[in-house]
């Protein structure tokens, strides 16, 4: 097994491919993903996203990637009712998350610029250009819908016996070497040297929403980076993690995110009617609920091969 580790869009992405002369297509994934965070990190000053935020209201023209993600993240807030919402970046910033995590200081003062919910219903798209026209003082964080997809993107390159783990966000295809399947660990939020569990994947996307780790002091008050909608404020429900297993790892982040805004109960019922989507949920509590395919794809107690979180 191939492996290559980079640094990327906050946080340590892990490629893995079992296939043979992997090192160069790894190297061209490596590059890959340092090119998709020059466009789309809204940290950064010369990118696409930025330079789109900018220019709220007129509009712009817009690389076929950028449309493309931006109408796939407009389609997944139309199914959540706006519970997943592209356009929350000025509540993120007026939170204090107004700069790379990585550089994020402990307490932060800022003063909150939120346009309001449902924004999203107000972005203009025209694919002839393409071009896109942002509301006003709108502005987009595709955060980790954003990483989902670069993750799938990778896989679909890569194509067979390979897996590629984003801070948590992952898409495993075929199984690796000596194994049926990837071991998959769900690390428990409240024990983080321990997992809840383990799951054996196949050609599944796993990611995990937590409010337990991108967390810092805001006029001081604890503050997160998972806002929700409705209140263009850090999320407050009784979940403090959820875990998603979804058909490629987009749907998974947006599955995990809406089901932590929604709560532990109503969250479970949620991903519990949805076609195809396994989750686990982590409550306030410490309690661990998980909807009724989990117990197919646990691995009992295989040690993992990668982490979930």
């Amino acid at each position: 097994m191939n492996h290559v580790r980079a640094r990327a869009m906050n946080c340590d992405v892990d490629l893995f491919d079992c296939g043979r002369a992997a090192e160069d297509r790894l190297a061209r994934c490596e590059s890959w993903l340092h090119a998709f965070e020059a466009r789309f990190s809204r940290f950064l000053s010369a990118s696409e996203v930025t330079r789109l935020n900018l220019a709220a209201g007129d509009w712009t023209p817009a690389s076929p990637m950028l449309f493309d993600l931006l109408r796939l993240s407009l389609e997944l807030a139309r199914r959540s009712d706006g519970l997943f919402d592209p356009t929350v970046l000025r509540s993120l910033e007026g939170a204090g998350y107004d700069q790379s995590f990585d550089d994020l200081r402990t307490n932060r003062r800022t003063q909150p610029v939120a346009p309001g919910s449902s924004a999203w219903r107000s972005v203009d798209l025209d694919p002839t250009g393409p071009c896109v026209r942002l509301p006003a003082e709108v502005g987009i964080d595709f955060g980790g819908i954003g990483k989902g997809w670069a993750v799938d993107r990778l896989a679909r390159y890569l194509q067979r016996d390979c897996l590629i783990n984003a801070g948590g966000d992952l898409y495993a295809a075929g199984a690796p070497d000596d194994h049926d399947s990837w071991l998959v660990g769900i690390q428990n939020p409240f024990e983080p040297s321990q997992d809840i569990m383990t799951l054996a994947v196949n050609d599944r996307g796993v990611a995990t929403s937590s409010v337990l780790y991108r967390r810092w002091i805001h006029d001081g008050q604890a503050a997160h980076h998972l806002i929700d909608p409705r209140t263009q404020a850090s999320a407050r429900s009784n979940a403090v993690q959820v875990t998603a297993v979804a058909a490629c790892a987009t749907l998974a982040e947006h599955h995990a995110k809406v089901a932590l805004l929604q709560g532990v109960s109503v969250g479970l019922d949620y991903l519990e009617s949805e076609s195809n989507v396994e989750g686990v949920l982590v409550a306030k509590t410490g309690d661990v609920l998980a909807t009724s395919g989990v117990a197919g794809l646990k691995a009992g107690s295989v040690p993992s091969l990668v982490a979930a979180v």
